[in-house]
């Protein structure tokens, strides 16, 4: 009884249920132009239930790695019991929404309630709501960025999980080298979004520099640490990034064409099953 706890941060949503409902319980914020901004889990009890909404919106993709880190072909490096394993070195973007008003909707039991709800600027704060409002727009573009470069990633080791399995299946001498070849390029156009060498021991962040997906990370954390718009240097580096993930998206782009075409060519005069090619998202 003397141990006080203090309310979690964010916004409490508040609802009651009669009965526990035979579906589940979704609570979605929206924003003012009704885009959806965070989509959360309720709770399913009778009586009173409580869900906190954290005034972040939703996080952005986390890439997940396919691969043993290079070098590192251990036992306790290879992906795990669904097949994939974190990226060292890289997280998710998640954003704080600027003050404004947004609407909490309820989603149960194949109806949907609304109410409103005000996010309200701290009054401590010397940003304006146009500074909150330039930076919110960056780092919902660097979010984008980000998402555009997992996208690369998680497709580049669902084609190299692939190649790897040939071994498996007596590939004849020539397919083996064109795999190695192949493999060589994935890795290096990968390389530019995440370092492979990592493997989350030791000291990777001190051996390895950072690759562009933590660079994107970085510079969103630098925007989003205050109130005030972003710096002319914040948005030349959001060029720089917006620029590099161009240049690695044609590098995708002309490895996932000559897969489809003369690569699964070759698979297929060998009587070997074609790589599956994800379709970009």
């Amino acid at each position: 009884p003397t141990v006080g706890e203090n309310p979690r941060y964010g916004a409490s949503i508040n609802y009651h249920l009669k009965n526990p409902p035979a579906g589940g319980v979704t609570v979605t914020i929206l924003d003012g132009k009704n885009q959806v901004v965070r989509t959360l889990p309720g709770t399913v009890r009778a009586g009173l239930n409580r869900v906190y909404w954290d005034l972040r919106g939703e996080p952005s993709t986390e890439a997940r790695l396919r691969t043993s880190p290079l070098y590192a072909p251990q036992p306790q490096f290879r992906p795990g019991p669904d097949g994939t394993r974190a990226a060292q070195g890289t997280g998710p973007i998640t954003m704080l929404m600027p003050p404004g008003s947004y609407t909490v909707k309820l989603s149960v039991g194949g109806r949907d309630l609304t109410e409103s709800l005000v996010v309200r600027k701290d009054p401590n704060s010397e940003g304006t709501d146009a500074d909150i409002e330039a930076q919110t727009r960056l780092v919902t573009e660097l979010r984008g960025q980000l998402n555009v470069a997992v996208g690369m990633v998680n497709q580049i080791e669902l084609i190299r999980s692939q190649l790897e399995s040939l071994d498996r299946l007596g590939a004849d001498a020539a397919t083996k080298t064109a795999v190695t070849e192949l493999t060589q390029q994935l890795i290096d156009t990968e390389m530019n979004l995440v370092d492979l060498r990592q493997t989350g021991t030791g000291q990777d962040g001190v051996r390895f520099g950072s690759k562009l997906m933590s660079k994107i990370g970085y510079l969103a954390g630098g925007v989003s640490g205050s109130d005030y718009k972003p710096t002319d240097q914040h948005l030349a580096a959001a060029q720089v990034i917006a620029d590099e993930v161009k240049k690695v998206q044609a590098l995708v782009d002309a490895l996932r064409g000559r897969i489809l075409g003369g690569f699964n060519e070759q698979l297929k005069s060998k009587n070997l099953p074609p790589i599956v090619v994800p379709v970009p998202r």
